[in-house]
Order: C-alpha cells, then structure tokens, then sequence
C-alpha cells in the first residue's frame, strides 16, 4: 500500500492513498456485494472535524472513543494518537480493515474494529462518540436518535446541514463548535432524556 504524509495541526501522519486501484477496487466490491456503504474517498467537512480535533486534543487525550462510520478517515489516526483507547466502527469489512492498516502503519495499535450497524450492535461504553455526516436520511436520523437517548458520553457530530440533521438538533441540547458552508460541527452533551 501507499501512503502519503500529511501533516494535521504540527503533527505528521501517513494516510493511506485512497486513489490507488487497488484500494477503490476492494471497497467497490463491497458496495457490489450489498454493503451499504458511501465510498467518496475523504470528504471535505470530515477533514475539516480532523483539523479540529488536532487542535483540541485535550478534550478527548486519555478517554475512551468511539468513531463511528469511520471508513478509512484522518480523524482515527487523530484521535488514536491520544486515546486511551478507539473504537473504529463501519458497515464496511473493506474500510475498517484499511483504517485498521492505516491506524498500525502509523504505530497507533491502541484501536478495536466493530463491524456492523452501531445501533444493532453491543458496543463498549466510551467517554466520547464522534462521527461525520451520519445522519442524511429518516433512518439515519432515528437511529442516531436512539443511540444519543441510551448513551451517557458526549458526541461530536459533524453533518451538512440537511433537514434530517437540523431535526437531531432541535431535539437534543447542543453546542455549535464551528460551521463551513453548508454543514456544522457540534457537541452534545451525555444525554439526560
């Protein structure tokens, strides 16, 4: 595999080249396999949330997180740097085994792979939970609903602005940490429903 370095904040990485044919190759056949999956290499307001989390790494340096979708995204590799532990979480075998490549290239072994829909699955408890653009659609929304209700740890959300995200946000009390066009981060709290 090839990497490529590239510096977040004033610390160097080396992300995994996701333009290489062998990379799409292998995510392709998990989308033709049925897994529901969005390969769209690295998205611009993820890497915009991976900027910030370098920048306030105290928040979450020596806890517990939980990433999910994580694909195969910068911010494992942030946020793995100094966790006490991470959590990658996706619907795709392809993807959690390439961040899985990416997270041990970069010396960062302090990670555990949890296949599968989040909400379907028995996870562990965590201090933090972040993501990036997971809910876009009534089912993305209630699920995402769920989960915030049972969870008692903070979450970092970064999602565009589309009408099933802006419904999470009049539900659930929340922050607004920093916005691009078009999306926002933010930061609930532990749940008190």
């Amino acid at each position: 595999m090839i990497y490529k370095k590239t510096i977040i904040g004033d610390v160097e990485y080396q992300l995994l080249d996701l333009d290489q044919k062998a990379v799409e190759k292998r995510i392709i056949q998990d989308m033709d396999a049925g897994v529901d999956v969005y390969y769209d290499r690295r998205w611009e307001v993820t890497d915009s949330l991976t900027v910030w989390l370098e920048d306030h790494n105290d928040f979450y340096k020596g806890k517990r997180v939980l990433i999910l979708g994580a694909g195969v995204g910068a911010e494992t590799l942030v946020l793995g740097r100094l966790a006490e532990r991470t959590y990658i979480n996706d619907l795709s075998p392809t993807a959690l085994d390439l961040c899985s490549e990416q997270m041990n290239y970069n010396g960062l072994v302090n990670h555990e792979a949890l296949l599968g829909r989040y909400q379907e699955l028995e996870l562990p408890a965590v201090d933090i939970v972040v993501a990036s653009f997971l809910v876009y659609n009534r089912e993305t929304l209630a699920s995402m609903r769920v989960f915030m209700a049972g969870s008692h740890a903070q979450f970092i959300l970064m999602n565009e602005n589309l009408k099933e995200f802006q419904s999470l946000l009049k539900e659930f009390s929340h922050e607004v940490i920093f916005e691009l066009e078009g999306a926002k981060c933010v930061m609930f709290g532990p749940s008190k429903k």
